[in-house]
Order: C-alpha cells, then structure tokens, then sequence
C-alpha cells in the first residue's frame, strides 16, 4: 500500500508542477505605481508572472480620463479568465466611451507568454488527472 500511496502523489504532483509550466505567463503592473509599465513597454524591468491555470489570457488596459485640462493615462497589465481576443492575434483592441470624458481600449491575448511562447493545451491537464489516476490504480492492482 506505500508503494501506492507514493506512486499517487508522485503522478499528482508531476502533473501540477507540469501544468503550471503550462499555463501562459502575463506582464502584471500598473502605471500609476510603476511608470515603465505605460507605453512604450519596457519588457526587461518588467517580469513575467505565471497566471493561474483557469486564467488563459493577457489582458492590456489603457484607461484616458479629462482631468484638469489635459488627458490622464494609467496602463494596465493582467492576466485573464475572459475576454475577446481582438484580430490580429490581439492586437486590434476594444474602445469603450463613457460619460464623463472617460475612455478606454482593452486588448486580450492568448498566443504566446508576453503577448502579452508557449502554446495553450486544449484540455486542461488537471481534467486529465482523474482518469490517469484511475489507470494507474488499475495497473498497480494487476501488478499485485
């Protein structure tokens, strides 16, 4: 029975670590508190950062608001769960207009880490997980 117990974790544990590996990376940062977050993006003082695996995109905010006679703009970088990914791979952004004099342009993501380079598997290995526990479990008890 040990050897059954360390075989599970050691195949549970593989795959987290693996899917984790797996999951698209993001740049996550605000302009309001780091400046080399706006545009142009400086991509070597910023990190990339490992989403979470239910999270499979980037996300790029621009938020523009009038304030005091000219236009402020804080960028912001995300990770993702929702959101349309734009034409061009996610280079052509969404424009929303609000009252108020405010604007903003979102673009998501989901081609490659930083596209925010790795790609995406269709199916999540942890949806994978129960049925090759389910045959490792088998294959030990045949082994008996």
């Amino acid at each position: 029975m040990n050897k059954f117990v360390v075989v599970v974790v050691t195949v549970v544990a593989a795959f987290m670590v693996l899917e984790q590996s797996l999951a698209i990376k993001c740049f996550v940062c605000n302009s309001y508190h780091q400046a080399d977050c706006a545009d142009w993006f400086d991509n070597v003082t910023q990190h990339l950062v490992n989403c979470d695996p239910w999270q499979h995109k980037c996300r790029k905010i621009v938020q523009e608001v009038w304030l005091d006679d000219h236009w402020d703009v804080r960028y912001l970088r995300q990770c993702a769960a929702g959101g349309t990914v734009g034409r061009y791979e996610g280079r052509e952004c969404q424009e929303v207009y609000g009252t108020y004099n405010i604007r903003v342009r979102y673009c998501h993501c989901d081609n490659q880490d930083g596209c925010n380079s790795a790609h995406r598997p269709a199916t999540s290995l942890s949806t994978v997980l129960p049925v090759l526990l389910s045959i490792s479990v088998y294959v030990l008890r045949q082994i008996r």
